[in-house]
């Protein structure tokens, strides 16, 4: 699986920048369901950024539509993620619903849309799913399958440790690269979700024998364990390998020098070397001045979905399922039978500010 990344030619999808649509061409309204407050806002400043940006640079169309963004915000709440969703589809009549970071929030989107389709943005609980829902982003399941594979072929199936936040990205993320590696761990600690104040007590749980530890965290958990994991000189007693939101580019902002020489397993990194992510990155930083992290890249391709679907005509649910490969900033995708992500993983290794690519993981049945 070490092997280089290859530049991917670029795919024009249909409606994007096509001939402009006929004057009886309706508009249509994407309703964003994202955390403007509460834990996530963050990640809900670069989501909703990213879909903005996406109509900025397609002249306020999708489908050659002129379409709108209406945003609302669930305040990481399940209950309000629902109430958002009933709105936006009643009051604003939006043709479909995108965004959602968090499990739970999705999830209750999922049950409150009925037959409005949905694109998750982001969040990753194995058990999302149905007809009219489709996911940019991955599973859960998925994200740790791949670094289980990754880490079965390059470290032998060494004595492992796993460790992660005691809710279900952690576990089911967890479960997926054990599944990946094929042996069993030597121990699995869990972290009480929210964060601990001290987590030397956890990581002196790691048995002396193990030799890799793969790692789950999220948001400010994701800081707090890099520079815990770090200052407590655990960086050279055992090998780490991360999930992705463990680096992932807001993290890495936060922690800084102390997250120098992580290595992680992800879908995208700023460091693809591809036109499209070229130009994608380019865009990213002419807005914000920074290099756009996964939730800015899967919400630039919701967008995206969203678009080629419309561009097909006729229900934008039907549309959305026969999409069909889409080249983009993080190569070659397309949604499996279940709606969900086929596509590469890459191993990134945080080097002088960068994720840097040094491995590519095909897609392979699980």
């Amino acid at each position: 699986m070490r092997v280089p990344v290859l530049g991917l030619a670029v795919l024009v999808v249909a409606g994007c920048g096509g001939s402009p649509p006929d004057e009886e061409d309706p508009s249509v309204k994407v309703g964003a369901i994202i955390s403007q407050t509460g834990v996530y806002a963050v990640l809900g400043d670069e989501m909703e950024t990213a879909m903005r940006l996406y109509l900025d640079e397609h002249g306020g169309r999708l489908g050659g539509r002129p379409a709108t963004l209406v945003v609302a915000d669930d305040a990481g709440s399940p209950e309000e993620g629902g109430k958002q969703a009933r709105r936006l589809i009643e009051d604003e009549q939006v043709d479909v619903i995108t965004g959602l970071i968090a499990s739970p929030v999705a999830e209750s989107v999922v049950a409150a849309a009925g037959e409005t389709p949905v694109v998750i943005a982001n969040a990753g609980a194995d058990t999302l799913g149905g007809a009219n829902v489709f996911r940019v982003s991955y599973t859960n399941h998925a994200h740790g399958y791949a670094a289980g594979r990754y880490a079965a072929e390059r470290y032998g199936r060494q004595d492992v440790v796993l460790m992660a936040s005691d809710y279900s990205a952690g576990t089911e993320t967890l479960r997926g690269f054990t599944e990946g590696y094929g042996a069993q761990p030597l121990r699995r600690i869990l972290t009480p979700y929210g964060g601990p104040a001290d987590l030397e007590p956890y990581f002196a749980r790691i048995p002396p024998e193990a030799e890799l530890l793969y790692a789950f965290y999220a948001g400010g958990e994701a800081v707090a364990f890099a520079r815990a994991f770090k200052q407590l000189g655990y960086d050279a007693e055992i090998e780490l390998l991360a999930g992705q939101n463990l680096t992932d580019e807001d993290v890495l902002r936060a922690v800084g020098p102390d997250a120098e020489g992580i290595t992680s397993v992800g879908m995208y990194s700023p460091a693809l070397d591809n036109p499209d992510n070229a130009a994608f990155v380019a865009r990213w930083r002419g807005r914000t001045g920074a290099n756009p992290s996964a939730v800015a890249l899967q919400s630039w391709d919701a967008m995206r979905l969203i678009d080629a679907a419309l561009a097909r005509g006729g229900d934008l649910g039907r549309g959305l399922a026969e999409v069909g490969e889409l080249d983009g900033p993080r190569g070659t995708f397309r949604l499996d039978e279940r709606h969900n992500p086929v596509q590469n993983w890459y191993v990134r290794e945080y080097q002088n500010g960068v994720n840097r690519v040094i491995a590519t993981i095909p897609p392979q049945q699980e």
